[in-house]
């Protein structure tokens, strides 16, 4: 296979015979399929460069989706032919990729190759980067990525603000979501999640109320239920039951089962067992057969003693059919 990849000379024409007798039905690449051969790793990366180079890049991308086991040659081959023919929307893809199977040291080489020719500079690409060491949890490299985006977009912020609040930092997450308005650039649903979330995890539940306000007021959107459910989330761990269930009951849109299990979450954060009984009530009426309403309920009252409800709830469960599962917990 080396023979198509290392086969350009000076000769611009030249170079052009390898493109020509690439068979367009991807005979080539079944042919390794079948033979088991595209799972090398040297057949498969001179494979897909040689379509590469030829621009031929959706059969390059496929089968480099073919390759179990990515080293960081693989990847810096596969982002290079994408950069090259100024594919940036291709090559967020392995932004996105570089979180699947791949150890720490590979990361960390990836991110310098695509620093090295400049892709790190761009939104989208930064973006992936910054969401893939937030997955990981590395706050610090999450913010490395951010700082290297040349003139950050609303993605690449709203990203750095989903990674602060879902480790726990959600004065972080709020001291950026300011700093972002500062800059003149307008949050939308997806922001105000994350800004949301922020508030839940670290209970600030002032704070919640007054940027659930601002969607509205400031900036005329309509909340969904999973905005309302931080807002449920954020009572719920400061221990303001009551209030949460008479947010709910209030809401201009019918509750759905997010938010009852978010707030069935808190009854059993705080041992509320009638509330609770409620919550998981309104759960199994919107739907009747997801599990996490039942188990949850269950788990409060086996925590408080009443052993006989825990049974006639596990009867319930078995009689509908439906298969245990983890419950409802924290956003």
């Amino acid at each position: 296979m080396n023979c198509f990849v290392d086969s350009k000379t000076s000769d611009d024409d030249d170079f052009q015979k390898p493109c020509v007798i690439i068979p367009s039905d991807g005979f080539i690449r079944e042919l390794l399929l079948e033979s088991g051969l595209v799972l090398d790793l040297t057949v498969g990366i001179s494979l897909f460069t040689m379509y590469s180079k030829c621009g031929s890049l959706e059969e390059s991308f496929s089968l480099f989706q073919e390759i179990p086991v990515k080293d960081n040659a693989c990847w810096a081959s596969m982002i290079s032919g994408y950069n090259e023919y100024d594919y940036l929307k291709e090559a967020r893809l392995f932004g996105e990729m570089l979180s699947d199977g791949t150890c720490p040291d590979e990361r960390a080489q990836v991110h310098a190759y695509i620093t090295k020719i400049g892709l790190c500079t761009e939104p989208s690409v930064g973006s992936s980067l910054l969401t893939m060491y937030s997955k990981f949890g590395s706050i610090e490299d999450c913010c490395k990525a951010f700082n290297q985006i040349n003139g950050p977009n609303l993605i690449a912020w709203t990203s750095l603000i989903a990674s602060f609040a879902q480790h726990g930092k959600g004065t972080e997450a709020l001291q950026m979501f300011n700093l972002m308005k500062q800059k003149g650039i307008k949050p939308d649903k997806v922001t105000f999640l994350g800004v949301l979330s922020a508030c839940s995890h670290g209970g600030l539940a002032e704070e919640a109320y007054m940027h659930l306000n601002s969607m509205v007021e400031d900036y005329g959107m309509e909340p969904e239920n999973r905005h309302y459910a931080c807002m449920v989330d954020a009572l719920g761990r400061s221990g303001r039951l009551t209030e949460a269930e008479s947010f709910i009951n209030n809401m201009p849109i019918k509750a759905d089962t997010l938010v009852w299990g978010t707030l069935l979450a808190a009854c059993r954060l705080h041992e509320d067992v009638e509330l609770g009984k409620l919550a998981a009530k309104k759960a199994i009426e919107l739907e009747p057969s997801d599990a996490r309403a039942y188990v949850s309920l269950s788990n409060i009252l086996a925590e408080v003693g009443e052993w006989e409800q825990v049974e006639e709830t596990r009867k319930l469960m078995k009689g509908k059919g439906v298969e245990k599962e983890p419950g409802w917990s924290s956003l």
